[in-house]
């Protein structure tokens, strides 16, 4: 809920066929920063795409997915900085909207540190929950079985290593100390 209220507060409308934008830090080192970008759009497209710009940096463009009815949004990895985004609708007609800064988006870019942010168990949809226990309950079986045949093959195998007489291996024991060995074939 507390997430939902913080895009609302950021949202900003980019004009030209789009409606209101936002974006938001997932997580930030002082080396990189993923960043979730969303838009809605307000004409048809056969796809939307997100374009990064930096001063005397290649342009970089990535495909957008539909999110909502009506919404396109992507989660990337950039470096920290301030870039300009600009998304564009491609189809027929084609939109492009105006230039923003991912500040102007919602992004604070002077809370860089050292650690990143973890995603709360109540954030994950039903299903990616089912599978991520399923995953757990797969993982504790697989020890206790490793446990068991680890374990369970001991027991079996106390008394194996001494036979109990030539019969079982083909060779004479060996004479006590002072005896001579019999050479019984």
């Amino acid at each position: 809920m507390i997430r939902l209220a913080a895009v609302v507060l950021f949202a900003v409308e980019v004009g030209a066929g789009f409606g209101s934008a936002s974006a938001s830090v997932v997580s930030m080192t002082d080396q990189s920063m993923i960043v979730d970008v969303q838009v809605e759009v307000e004409t048809t497209a056969d796809s939307v795409v997100a374009h990064f710009a930096l001063p005397d940096e290649d342009t970089i463009t990535l495909p957008m997915l539909e999110r909502d009815d009506d919404s396109y949004g992507v989660t990337t990895e950039l470096k920290p900085a301030n870039y300009i985004v600009v998304f564009e609708a491609i189809g027929n007609p084609g939109a492009e909207s105006d230039h923003v800064s991912l500040t102007d988006l919602g992004v604070d870019l002077s809370s860089t540190s050292d650690t990143t942010t973890t995603i709360a168990i109540e954030e994950l949809s039903t299903g990616t929950q089912q599978w991520l226990w399923l995953g757990v309950a797969l993982g504790a079986a697989s020890l206790s079985a490793l446990a068991f045949w680890v374990l369970g093959g001991r027991d079996e195998d106390d008394g194996a290593d001494e036979p109990a007489d030539e019969s079982q291996t083909g060779h004479p024991e060996p004479a006590p100390p002072g005896e001579e060995p019999s050479h019984v074939p």
